[in-house]
């Protein structure tokens, strides 16, 4: 009864998603920029929301709460740093990258830089390291529907891997970037109506005191969880700041940055910092931190559980593994489209950037220069199959625990640009032959910290390989010539003069 119920769900959500993938494709205007940028037109409303759950992915889900539920509280820190990370992009990257790419009718924030280096080259290198961060990533959002469903019915990986690719296809072939940020409020509020449901469901299930009686469970049984280090002892204090530092970075994500070109004016700009701060991390991130750090480590660690200790990947299942245990069974279809509403959210945004980057970055900007906007989407159509091909390849892979492709590969990856990013919007003195020594020896270094871990010096792969950058990238820039006045002009006083003009 149940897995027949679930088929209907799968088949009813599917054919929702493809008649509003089908309206985007009739209200779009059929030009690059609307297909890449959502015709640079969203408003406060959608942007917070596309931007949010562009973020807020099966990663929030069930990674998050696993490494909780694994090592206690201490990783919050990183969510935290998450959130500086978007504040920092919203109020001092974003207004400016959206400045210069509105005046100038760059497509890419790649481009951008490009034009603001003078290097098609650089172009090149930051499109190939920003691609090899972000299609692991795509492969998580996959790979944790494939594994809600294992968890729920038992069903191999592979069902909702390709059930998830194929309405990822869908919406970012014929909807591009508007439907994605359109669909995005309604996966939005499913997400969190089946995360939040959840968590009060079992709650009132399984703890019927509250949460203090599942801090009375772990004081009894494993008080090692409610505190940092946590039971392993990796959260110290100095860790704990590291991790809140890598959690910065987050202005970095390719698919944060591109959403800040798609704004409809800069007003925008000084709403979504506060919305940052108070709706994403004050309430929307408690929900997993509560669920990661009380509610399902108590669950398993209380006498007669249903869901006993788990480690290791198997971790990566707890919040599933106990709403199937704990709840009505159709409570748990509402879950699984919760996961599933919380993959397309983000890995559809995911895909999109990197198809743009392929499309705008690596072929029209490096290979075919004069191209057309039919050119531009067609081939910005074929990436995203191609992209979706390989991180479906990753998916079935599954290397490592789920969190591990966002902290482990995305995000020091996605670091490597952070240097010509902000020294390209902020620093006038910035130069192309700094942000390439700083990018490509950082890359480098990256890399083989990924085959031979010791060069890392036992220090997570972002803060070696990103110092080494940022330095490289200071000292080269001081010791070659300045950028071009035409340079300057372009990048620093037309975009002052367009952001002190009043809306």
């Amino acid at each position: 009864m149940i897995p027949m119920m679930t088929v209907v769900v799968l088949a009813g959500f599917g054919v929702m998603v493809l008649l509003m993938a089908v309206y985007g494709y009739k209200i779009s205007a059929k030009t690059a920029e609307d297909y890449m940028l959502a015709g640079r037109g969203l408003g406060i409303a959608v942007m917070f929301f596309f931007a949010l759950f562009a973020i807020s992915s099966v990663w929030t889900f069930y990674a998050y709460p696993s490494i909780l539920y694994r090592q206690g509280p201490g990783f919050v820190y990183f969510i935290w740093g998450c959130v500086a990370g978007f504040v920092i992009l919203y109020m001092f990257i974003g207004p400016r990258l959206w400045a210069v790419c509105r005046l100038n009718r760059f497509l890419s924030p790649i481009e951008a830089l490009a034009a603001r280096y003078e290097s098609p080259g650089l172009r090149l290198i930051v499109a190939m390291v920003l691609l090899g961060s972000i299609i692991p990533y795509i492969a998580d959002q996959s790979l944790g529907v494939g594994l809600g469903l294992k968890a729920m019915l038992g069903y191999p990986p592979v069902v909702g891997i390709a059930y998830i690719s194929l309405l990822l296809i869908l919406i970012v072939l014929l909807g591009g970037m508007r439907i994605t940020a359109w669909v995005n409020v309604l996966l939005g509020l499913t997400y969190t109506i089946a995360f939040l449901g959840s968590l009060l469901f079992v709650i009132s299930k399984v703890f019927p005191g509250g949460l203090s009686d599942a801090v009375a469970v772990l004081k009894t049984n494993q008080p090692a969880l409610l505190t940092t280090p946590g039971p392993e002892g990796k959260f110290s204090s100095v860790v704990t700041s590291i991790v809140f530092l890598i959690g910065a970075l987050a202005f970095t994500w390719p698919h944060i940055v591109i959403s800040t070109m798609t704004a409809e004016d800069k007003t925008i700009f000084k709403w979504m910092p506060a919305l940052a701060l108070v709706v994403a991390g004050m309430l929307f991130y408690t929900i997993p931190f509560v669920w990661g750090s009380l509610v399902a480590p108590a669950v398993s660690h209380m006498p007669g559980t249903l869901v006993p200790p788990v480690s290791g990947k198997a971790a990566d299942n707890i919040v599933q593994m106990i709403i199937s245990a704990y709840l009505p069974s159709w409570f748990s279809v509402l879950v699984l489209m919760g996961v599933i509403a919380a993959a397309i959210s983000t890995a559809a945004v995911q895909l999109m950037t990197a198809s743009i980057v392929v499309a705008r970055d690596v072929i029209h900007g490096f290979f075919v220069p004069r191209s057309s906007d039919r050119f531009l989407i067609r081939t910005t159509k074929i990436s995203v199959i191609a992209i979706l091909l390989l991180s479906m390849l990753i998916a079935f892979w599954y290397p490592v625990e789920l969190a591990q492709y966002l902290v482990g590969i995305a995000v020091p990856g996605f670091a490597q640009w952070a240097p010509c990013l902000v020294g390209g919007i902020l620093w006038k003195r910035a130069t192309k032959w700094g942000a390439v020594s700083g990018i490509v020896a950082g890359a480098l270094y990256l890399i083989a910290g990924f085959i031979y871990r010791p060069v890392l010096f036992g220090l997570h792969p972002a803060i070696p390989t990103l110092f080494v950058n940022v330095t490289l990238f200071v000292v080269v820039s001081l010791l070659t010539s300045a950028p071009r006045d035409t340079v300057i002009r372009m990048f620093f006083d037309e975009v002052e003069d367009f952001l002190s003009k009043k809306a």
